[in-house]
């Protein structure tokens, strides 16, 4: 096999708390994350030569060292040992930059997953984890995807039931946040509003989708600065969503909703007024060979 393609679902967050602080400036985390049918696809081949080179689909993007998925590669290689390293990793990009939905670690994930399928490395899924882990704090879970609690910066995952059957709404403003931003602004202001990630975790496990609902938070919600994501938020709760929250960083919105009719029909509503929206189903793994 010299070939294989990936897909690289998104994450959105149902809850997204901040612990502290740790010495090396790294925030400490209490989030339940979830995969999502929004994905890259990630393609990965040998080649004759030229080292690791990436290809990607939007022209805004590095495709040189600074690209994750360009590291998560160099690190694979240097943990198992691979000293030849000639690919080609091609990028069709569909989740939303700077929204909060986890793109770049999604396709250092599928990196990771794909070489370890590429070389017959027969790492496990840990083990991909801790290589993905080097790169970036939401690698691992994009790795193991499904519906978990991530703790620690996000290395540190619970596995929790999937989702009872629901539909999600994504907007994203076209402003994007940066992510060091937006954790320098909670720093400097802090928030008002704090998840119940217990009782969250209470409702999923008791397939309580509306009792999960009602506890999506988002700490890094008030330190946004975007007025669209209000705005979003409030057109999906008064067109259906049993909840609504910002996700990751920002600045993208989602809404959970329990029939398909009501969020086509928020859908409807926000695509008069935003490019990205997507109407998506929870997934049960992460990034995934797949076969074309």
């Amino acid at each position: 096999m010299d070939t294989v393609h990936l897909k690289a679902p998104a994450k959105i967050n149902l809850t997204l708390d901040i612990t502290g602080v740790r010495d090396d400036g790294y925030h400490t985390m209490k989030m339940i994350m979830q995969s999502v049918d929004l994905c890259d696809l990630v393609r990965i081949e040998k080649t004759a030569q030229g080292g690791i080179r990436i290809e990607c689909s939007n022209p805004t993007l590095p495709t040189g060292e600074e690209n994750i998925a360009y590291r998560a590669a160099a690190a694979f290689f240097d943990a198992v040992g691979q000293s030849e390293r000639n690919i080609l990793i091609r990028l069709e990009k569909r989740i939303p930059h700077e929204a909060g939905l986890a793109g770049g670690s999604a396709d250092a994930a599928a990196v990771i997953v794909g070489l370890n399928e590429l070389y017959h490395t027969m790492l496990t899924v840990p083990q991909m984890c801790g290589i993905g882990l080097s790169v970036g704090a939401d690698v691992p879970f994009c790795i193991q995807g499904g519906t978990a609690l991530a703790e620690g910066v996000g290395e540190l995952l619970l596995p929790l039931p999937g989702l009872p059957k629901c539909f999600i709404l994504i907007a994203k403003p076209k402003t994007g946040i940066k992510t060091a931003e937006s954790f320098r602004k909670f720093d400097q202001n802090g928030s008002d509003r704090y998840p119940d990630t217990e009782r969250a975790m209470g409702a999923i496990v008791a397939g309580d989708l509306e009792g999960m609902a009602a506890e999506m938070c988002n700490v890094l919600e008030e330190v946004a600065q975007v007025p669209e994501i209000e705005h979003i938020k409030q057109c999906m709760l008064q067109n259906g969503a049993l909840g609504s929250v910002m996700t990751g960083s920002g600045s993208a919105v989602v809404g959970v909703f329990d029939t398909k009719s009501r969020a086509k029909g928020c859908q409807r509503l926000l695509e008069e007024e935003y490019e990205d929206v997507f109407l998506v189903a929870p997934l049960a793994h992460g990034a995934k060979v797949v076969l074309l």
